[in-house]
């Protein structure tokens, strides 16, 4: 079945441990959101311990992933529930499955572009507690990633090594048919043999020493994983220490720049309304809860820029699957290498694994024009 993109924005909310207030924030994010006339669908992706349906206050018999996973309806759009909340629909985790704790990557593929097929300005997707693969690749296919967490030092270590975890996840995507790196990618997040505070440099020096060639796109994975970090109950003297250790430790340790968004005060009134959670923000006892998501809502909807208005008027297609990535390699092979001054075909073919799109603009740019580049027959654009 051939699903266009139609979702503008896909965010992703991790923790890295259990119980630092995720699932309250995605709800939260979501609810303030579609307050602002967006179109918003939460995913519930807390696969073997979903909640959200519990604190939007959604009882009763719902559809939910399970009957999309087991094949019971044909596309995701179907188990979509309307809830309480304007503008905000839910796609439940209610029903529970043990293949769902870790699904085969068949399934998350088809889940990640069934996702991004539904028609909304954001789809929010509520990732389980923990380090496991699945939650991390959901994390590092989404648009952006927030990370929240709290000021623990189990937490704030956590975060850490999700952090780590995830970056090395995105390299082995980009890499992982790479002869020489891939194996070194795999040992070094597969064992505890490396210094933690050495494993990108030992990484980089394995680069400059096999494939020189190919550092300037380690250094762009690296620079563009950028998630945003909210730290949950906390005050301000808490807020400054912690936030400047953990943005130090994951830029000097893997060249990552966390963008702190905001922290979160500790409102022990909520615990009254986990039936309820947007009735929560109307209260008075809710407003500095509130307050301090509003100002970190604000502050990433500042970061954000319609870089998709060309793709869109265009109609380039946004999403490939392998197959078509090995279709853009071959035509990559046979252009000219002059197009490529400055670069090489072999940095523009291993970057398709990381931005394709970016490839693909890169090669309109320069007059490729092929039909696997657009969405629709683009006779108008090779001029026939």
């Amino acid at each position: 079945m051939k699903l266009d993109r139609k979702a503008k924005h896909v965010l992703a909310i991790a923790g890295g441990k259990g119980g630092v207030g995720k699932s309250v924030f995605s709800i939260t994010l979501a609810t303030l959101l579609s307050g602002m006339d967006n179109s918003v669908c939460l995913v519930d992706l807390d696969l073997g311990g979903a909640n959200l349906h519990t604190y939007l206050g959604v009882m009763g018999k719902t559809m939910s992933l399970a009957h999309f996973i087991q094949k019971k309806v044909k596309t995701l759009q179907d188990v979509v529930t309307e809830t309480r909340v304007k503008n905000l629909s839910l796609i439940s985790g209610v029903h529970y499955l043990p293949s769902m704790s870790n699904p085969a990557s068949t399934v998350k593929a088809k889940l990640l572009k069934h996702i991004r097929a539904l028609d909304v300005d954001f789809v929010i997707i509520d990732l389980g507690a923990g380090m496991d693969l699945s939650t991390m690749d959901f994390f590092i296919n989404s648009d952006k990633g927030f990370i929240v967490t709290v000021p623990e030092p189990g937490a704030i270590m956590n975060a850490y090594r999700f952090i780590k975890g995830a970056l090395y996840r995105k390299l082995r995507g980009v890499f992982k048919n790479h002869a020489e790196l891939a194996p070194v990618i795999d040992s070094m997040t597969e064992t505890s043999t490396y210094d933690d505070s050495l494993m990108l440099n030992l990484f980089i020096e394995k680069v400059l020493n096999t494939d020189p060639e190919v550092y300037p796109l380690v250094m762009e994975v690296s620079e563009s994983f950028a998630p945003f970090l909210v730290l949950n109950r906390i005050g301000q003297e808490e807020s400054s220490r912690l936030v400047t250790s953990l943005i130090n430790h994951c830029f000097t340790k893997y060249g990552v720049k966390l963008n702190y968004v905001g922290n979160i005060p500790d409102v022990r009134e909520i615990s009254a309304y986990l039936l309820d959670i947007p009735s929560f923000l109307q209260t008075k006892s809710g407003a500095a809860f509130t307050s301090s998501v509003k100002s970190i809502v604000r502050t990433f909807l500042l970061s954000l820029h319609d870089s998709k208005v060309i793709t869109e008027r265009l109609q380039i297609r946004s999403e490939y699957n392998d197959s078509e990535i090995e279709e853009l390699s071959r035509i990559i092979d046979k252009l000219n290498s002059d197009i490529f001054i400055g670069s090489s075909k072999k940095l523009w073919k291993l970057r398709l694994f990381f931005k394709p799109l970016d490839v693909v603009r890169f090669l309109i740019g320069k007059g490729v024009k092929e039909e696997i580049f657009f969405e629709v027959k683009q006779g108008a654009f090779l001029g026939v």
